[in-house]
């Protein structure tokens, strides 16, 4: 494990700091530490209610190694149950999705559940056993169309996480559907994909469809934004380019009511610990980081539209789907590149760039938990 002091020079104003210690990104106990005590007490994305718009609708999801179901209720509920049998722990749904599900069916022995989550039917059981009281919960709940989950029973309520997140209710995420999504495996710990995310240091030379389309390094005369649960902040798309795309151009309808400005910028957010948000002027990216080893990580890629641009005749998300396919797979490289190195016992903490203020803020948060942890 890693001793506390190392963390402490992470922790340090931006000008002295220095980035993570090589075991963050190698080390199985620090992994087994962030999954129960991070992963497993964090409220985490798992999902958008769109996703599950009817009764019956569901996703399952591995979350800090437990299987868990979300499910929409018969009375329009999102609820979160672990996904185990109450008998003899068989799992219960192998699906990842699906939809039209009347009651949750054990197949090893029939055991039946509502979707509320109550026992409905105990073939050959007794009065004793019919009392028992259902799946096991787990704490869920929404904001601004996500699901999010909590597996710590005694996890706060959502919002007191949430509750500087900046108001992004001008994109009007509840109401954006998904138009493309992509799944990667990246040979990288999950932490280094956020942070590869929260900078443009590496863009001059790793994405040159990006570095044509916007402001790079600085954010204009604009600051980062810092909360408890997040970081992040805008860049400015340059003249003559409407959006992040392979030509720059909006093939698709933009996201009614923003302002003159919003049409100017892209934005960028990480929410801790793996959404990471960035809304556009006329679509809205969403990734989350999904730790499944130290060094492998489940990347969930997604870009979200209007209805109307959906619905509109000839709707072709191309254009925008391999601008970004293309840029992850550039990021996932050079992810997997850092991941070698910090392998290596040549690895030493270096000092960060004045471009990787949010990587900073990024890296303080983490360890401070860390810390918290061991």
């Amino acid at each position: 494990m890693i001793d506390p002091v190392e963390l402490h020079a992470t922790c340090l104003p931006f000008a002295e700091a220095r980035t993570l210690p090589a075991a963050v990104y190698t080390s199985p106990e620090v992994l087994a530490t962030e999954q129960s005590g991070l992963f497993g007490r964090t409220w985490l994305c798992a999902g958008r209610e769109a996703d599950i718009p009817a009764a019956g609708d569901f996703l399952t999801r591995d979350i800090a190694g437990d299987p868990v179901i979300l499910v929409r209720g018969d009375d329009g509920r999102v609820r979160g149950f672990f996904n185990v049998c109450r008998h003899r722990g068989s799992r219960l749904i192998d699906d990842s999705a699906g939809k039209g599900l009347a009651r949750i069916v054990c197949p090893y022995h029939a055991w039946t559940y509502r979707l509320d989550g109550t026992l409905a039917r105990l073939p050959g059981g007794d009065a004793a056993a019919r009392e028992q009281p259902g799946l096991v919960p787990v704490h869920t709940g929404t904001h601004d169309g996500f699901i999010f989950v909590n597996l710590d029973p005694a996890a706060a309520p959502l919002a007191l996480q949430l509750e500087d997140l900046p108001d992004f209710s001008r994109f009007q995420l509840p109401d954006l559907r998904v138009g493309w999504r992509r799944t990667y495996e990246v040979q990288a710990n999950w932490k280094l994909i956020c942070e590869n995310y929260s900078e443009c240091y590496h863009c001059p030379g790793a994405h040159p469809q990006l570095a044509r389309l916007s402001d790079l390094i600085s954010r204009s005369s604009r600051p980062m934004e810092i909360g408890d649960c997040y970081n992040g902040g805008p860049m400015q798309l340059k003249d003559g380019i409407e959006t992040m795309s392979l030509s720059g151009k909006r093939t698709v309808t933009p996201i009614p009511g923003l302002s003159a400005d919003d049409h100017r910028y892209v934005y960028y957010y990480v929410i801790y610990p793996n959404l990471l948000l960035s809304p556009h002027p006329d679509y809205v990216l969403t990734h989350t980081a999904w730790p499944l080893a130290v060094d492998r990580t489940r990347v969930e890629c997604e870009l979200l539209f209007t209805r109307e641009a959906l619905e509109r005749p000839g709707f072709d998300p191309a254009d925008m789907a391999n601008f970004w396919d293309i840029t992850n797979r550039q990021d996932w490289a050079l992810c997997e590149r850092t991941q070698l190195g910090a392998a290596s016992r040549g690895y030493r903490p270096g000092p960060y760039q004045p471009a990787e203020d949010c990587v900073h803020t990024f890296d303080r948060w983490y360890a401070e938990r860390l810390a918290a942890l061991l």
